[in-house]
């Protein structure tokens, strides 16, 4: 081929790549894509993990315990792909990681576009026609979904391609030895890139690489050239090897316990819905990967003209090997059943799946291995016929070109969300390196991990895993594809503080207390932190969580309120905890401003969510007939004022600081917010660490229950805020 098509062919599938991403490319430094919980979150932490292992002493790439913490993780089966670590690695210091991704992104698009349209080419399918195959094979759905996804192994269907084009000129060369010796090389390393990009394309050789290679074979001139062959792959497969082993995970791989996994069942399997995935693109973006409009009908097409009116016209006997190939993976890709007439027949991918233990559940990825074959196949048909005139060729190539690109919907938007909200407190975590910050773990609530195969909790909590890029600690919260169940599964239920964090067991405060006391110092813990937004502020799961853990001043402390977060100190912390003391909005006068941001260090159990009411910040309470405010201040006497007003009818409120009733109850009235005050001695405040204020009020009146809407919380009191004026200092 003329060297200058090599630049223009490039260009034409490197613009196709943008067109196809230029939604999340326009938002590449705030979005991810997807509508739903995407793997973007841990492969992004893959890539930070590999620099971090590689550049920390005593670490190893291939076993972690910053993630799923405490457990220890191989990571032989995870989605690591450290074939595209260079190149983040090269972008993300100087643009970030999402841009560096996004990078990732459109080179691999771009890559295997442009090699799969070298091997049309090379397999004489003439320009246009080959332009359009190769968009056809960049701009599956499954590519698609890919990118949205974050799947950057999946999206790497480049390889396919490149180990066909390399074998070729192995075969090509086998008169010339020291050629084909240096191509044999070239096969071993990019069977290892391969590899060290997935597992699964070793899956996908077996259906086009092995075949073609067995092709060269009948092909080859002598039993001298076919000795050659079989020897250079030999030493390709060896080369592979020896550098998976030395500079890989193969001994990772040999030495994973697989009987700790938990595969999906076969009826999980993600197959091409039949039949209408195969003549069909759903939404672009659907969670139901399809083979869309344009590939089995074009082929089906071409098979039927081939036997009726181009018997004569084409002769080309290569172009059947093509089609053979693509014959297996068309019937592997609809999974382990279809439906026809109502009767359920059993596929052939069952007993794949059986064979590999589960290890391989997306059969619908077949669907993007078929269509390589076929467009060779349909190139090869149809080319010769479009070598007579130019002008046809041109018009017929350009038609073709445009109803890919048509088809592949690229003008719908891919759908993109922001990713999980910064938070500043995570990169002065961050700052805090050096014995012993090295060894705490960050502990987020929700609690929530898994495996791709099992997992335990919601899915938006796991995505607390990409704050790790940040604070660079360890974490319970993630996603390790294929970790053993015993990793995280206790989680569940089993584990009555991590399945109360996960709000899947009950509080039993006793033991909850007994245990985050070990675990504190035995992981140990340096922080937990708290996502109001993943548990949701309405309800009573919020004010628990921060209720119970403000009960426990010695062993954690709020040190962080951004945003939705709080973020706790625990008593390991070589820092130790500052002081609770509320705001001083004037000397000598504190404020807790309830229903603001940052009231979360004082609330205990009680108080509902944060509410705005004609511009003022407040909270309603009536949940327990007591509700508790902790704080600490600096010694002396204080008057205490509160603003306050009572829900439907008017509450007799006592207000108590450790315990010990100040003045005589007050009354609440329901007209408007009132100031009450009260003395707090210099006796009770003593030192003024660890103080709990009770609000101690006669009832509650659920709205619903009155007539007053459809609210179901118990209300009693709605406060404004909560003030300690200083009158004295004690000696």
């Amino acid at each position: 081929m003329q060297f200058k098509r090599h630049p223009v062919a490039l260009g034409f599938f490197l613009f196709l790549s943008i067109l196809a991403l230029y939604w999340p490319l326009l938002h590449t430094a705030t979005h991810t894509g997807g509508y739903w919980t995407t793997d973007y979150y841990h492969f992004n932490w893959n890539f930070w993990w590999i620099r971090h292992a590689l550049t920390t002493p005593g670490l190893n790439l291939y076993e972690t315990n910053f993630v799923l913490f405490p457990a220890t993780t191989n990571l032989a089966y995870h989605t690591l792909t450290p074939f595209w670590y260079p190149l983040w690695a090269l972008i993300e210091p100087i643009a970030g990681t999402l841009v560096a991704m996004n990078v990732i992104f459109v080179t691999a698009m771009a890559l295997t576009g442009y090699t799969a349209w070298l091997l049309l080419r090379r397999e004489s399918v003439p320009d246009g026609l080959s332009l359009a195959g190769a968009a056809a094979y960049m701009l599956t759905p499954a590519m698609l979904l890919s990118a949205m996804l974050t799947n950057v192994n999946y999206l790497s269907m480049f390889w396919l391609p490149v180990q066909i084009l390399i074998w070729g000129q192995i075969a090509r060369h086998i008169g010339q030895p020291k050629k084909a010796l240096m191509w044999a090389v070239i096969q071993g390393l990019a069977l290892y890139g391969m590899m060290m990009t997935d597992y699964t394309f070793l899956l996908f050789c077996v259906f086009l690489l092995v075949p073609y290679a067995l092709l060269t074979l009948f092909e080859a001139h002598s039993w001298s050239y076919r000795a050659r062959l079989v020897a250079f792959g030999i030493l390709a497969i060896l080369l592979m090897v020896v550098l998976l082993w030395f500079v890989g995970p193969l001994s990772y791989i040999l030495t994973f316990d697989r009987s700790g996994l938990s595969p999906q069942p076969l009826q999980d399997a993600q197959g091409i819905p039949f039949p209408e995935g195969y003549f069909s693109r759903f939404a672009t973006y659907d969670r139901k990967v399809t083979l869309g409009w344009f590939v089995l009908p074009v082929t089906l097409l071409t098979l039927i003209a081939s036997v009726t009116i181009l018997r004569r016209r084409v002769r080309d006997s290569r172009r059947w090997f093509w089609l053979a190939l693509v014959i297996v993976p068309l019937i592997l890709s609809p999974g382990g059943s279809i439906l026809i007439a109502g009767s359920e027949i059993w596929m052939p991918f069952t007993a794949m799946f059986n064979l590999l233990n589960g290890m391989f559940r997306v059969p619908s990825r077949f669907g993007g291995l078929l269509i390589l074959p076929a467009m060779i196949f349909v190139g090869r048909t149809w080319g010769p016929l479009l070598t007579r005139s130019r002008g046809l060729k041109i018009a017929i190539s350009t038609i073709v070109i445009l109803a890919v690109v048509v088809e592949a919907q690229l003008f719908a938007p891919m759908p993109i969300q922001r990713v999980t909200q910064p938070y500043d407190f995570y990169a002065k975590m961050d700052e805090e390196r050096g014995e012993p910050y090295d060894d705490y773990a960050v502990l987020e609530v929700p609690v929530a991990g898994g495996s791709g195969e099992a997992w335990v909790g919601e899915f938006r909590p796991m995505e607390t895993q990409f704050y790790g890029i940040t604070h660079g600690k360890r974490m319970l919260n993630g996603s390790i594809a294929r970790a053993p169940l015993a990793n995280f599964w206790y989680w569940l239920y089993d584990d009555p503080m991590l399945a109360w964090l996960g709000q899947r067991r009950y509080l039993e405060p006793e033991v909850v207390e007994n245990q985050l006391r070990e675990r504190v110092f035995e992981w140990p813990i340096g922080y937990i932190v708290i996502h109001q937004d993943y548990i949701g502020r309405v309800g009573p799961t919020n004010q628990e969580i921060i209720g119970y853990f403000n009960t426990l001043p010695d062993l954690l402390c709020p040190v962080y309120v951004e945003g939705d977060a709080v973020a706790y100190r625990t008593a390991w912390h070589p820092d130790g905890c500052p002081a609770n003391i509320p705001p001083e909005i004037e000397p000598g006068r504190y404020q807790i401003d309830i229903g603001s941001i940052g009231d979360e260090k004082f609330i205990g159990w009680g108080w509902h969510g944060p509410e705005n009411i004609a511009g003022i910040t407040v909270r309603w309470n009536g949940e327990y007939l007591q509700t508790q405010t902790y704080f600490d201040l600096p010694p002396g006497e204080y008057e205490i004022s509160l603003s306050a007003q009572a829900f439907h009818e008017s509450r007799t409120l006592r207000v108590l600081v450790n315990d010990t009733a100040l003045d005589s109850a007050v009354s609440v009235a329901t007209d408007s917010l009132q100031t009450f005050t009260f003395t707090l001695p210099a006796e009770i405040v003593g030192d003024g660490k660890h103080l709990n204020l009770t609000l101690d009020y006669d009832g509650w009146v659920v709205p619903n229950e009155v007539n007053q809407g459809g609210d179901l919380r118990k209300l009693a009191l709605m406060v404004d805020w909560i003030r300690f004026e200083r009158l004295a200092v004690s000696s």
